[in-house]
């Protein structure tokens, strides 16, 4: 009887036995959970083949490279007589709506082999226009000293510039300069503008101004026949500047045989004034011939002729 009694504990006690175990693995997930573990909902999970598709949609919406828009500058230039041509580009490179290839000069003019030059300054073109033209844009009157502000165009973009108006009428001319970029130093027989930080002694940057009792086109021969020693010159002899009309325009394009870029820029403009001439030579490293050499060209638009 004690024997039957204790086999009966005995197997009672085995199946308590595996009713525990039965029931643990169900339970192993929740008791197991620790902090990292993530939260248990009754929302449908999404598959390992969805969530790798999702960063792929993701990146459809952010747009490429090739969609990203580019700032391209846009200016307006004149063919001579005044009609309006607008070209995009930038650092001196300048192209039409018909692809045509521009470069503006240091001289503020727009040229492409084979084409028309083309003018940033409307009063410059109209003034060009007819062949037997003077030459002059209508000048405006300004006191000697006076003092104001003008717009120019430098690298495709504008740029407000003060200027003092000056009038020699010793050699016979006024015109305007850019009185925070350059000094000016007068003397009896010429006008010095030398580029504020540069040495006034002994400058690198300078325009001067001085007047010849020669005619321009001697004096033109004289200058070219000194600067074709040592370089290849760019010379035209119907140049238009915006006040004073044709002259003739020299620059030292190259070194002698053309193989190799001036350590210097040097432009001279010769404007027929009487029986002699107005003589403006431009001074500056080539590096900054789009820069202090573009500057000296602004200046050199507004100068007129008045009777000595």
């Amino acid at each position: 009887m004690k024997k039957t009694v204790l086999t009966l504990i005995l197997i009672a006690a085995l199946v308590l036995s595996l009713a525990a175990c039965g029931s643990a693995p169900a339970a192993q997930p929740q008791e197991n959970a620790g902090a990292d573990a993530p939260l248990v909902t009754d929302a449908p999970q999404q598959s390992l083949e969805a969530d790798a598709e999702q960063p792929a949609a993701e990146a459809t919406e952010v747009p490429t490279p090739s969609e990203t828009e580019v700032a391209v500058n846009t200016m307006t230039a004149y063919r001579a007589g005044g009609e309006p041509v607008i070209l995009k580009g930038e650092d001196g490179v300048f192209t039409t709506e018909d692809g045509t290839v521009y470069y503006l000069g240091n001289d503020g003019m727009l040229r492409a082999e084979g084409f028309e030059d083309l003018y940033i300054n409307d009063l410059a073109a109209k003034a060009a226009a007819p062949e037997d033209a003077a030459g002059t844009a209508p000048v405006i009157e300004r006191q000697d000293g006076e003092r104001f502000e003008a717009v120019i165009v430098m690298e495709g973009m504008e740029e407000t510039v003060n200027y003092e108006h000056i009038r020699n009428e010793a050699l016979g001319f006024e015109m305007d300069y850019d009185y925070e970029s350059f000094s000016r130093s007068s003397e009896a027989d010429r006008e010095r503008f030398v580029l504020v930080w540069d040495d006034p002694a002994n400058p690198e940057y300078y325009l001067e101004l001085s007047y010849s009792p020669e005619s321009a086109e001697y004096t033109a021969d004289s200058i070219s026949k000194s600067l074709s020693a040592e370089y290849e010159l760019y010379r035209d002899d119907s140049f238009m500047l915006e006040r004073a009309g044709r002259c003739i325009y020299i620059s030292t394009s190259s070194v002698k045989g053309g193989d190799s870029s001036p350590e210097h820029l040097q432009t001279v403009y010769l404007i027929p004034a009487g029986d002699g001439c107005i003589v403006a030579t431009e001074h500056c490293s080539i590096e900054s011939a789009e820069g202090i050499g573009r500057r000296f060209a602004y200046m050199m638009h507004t100068l007129s002729l008045i009777e000595k």
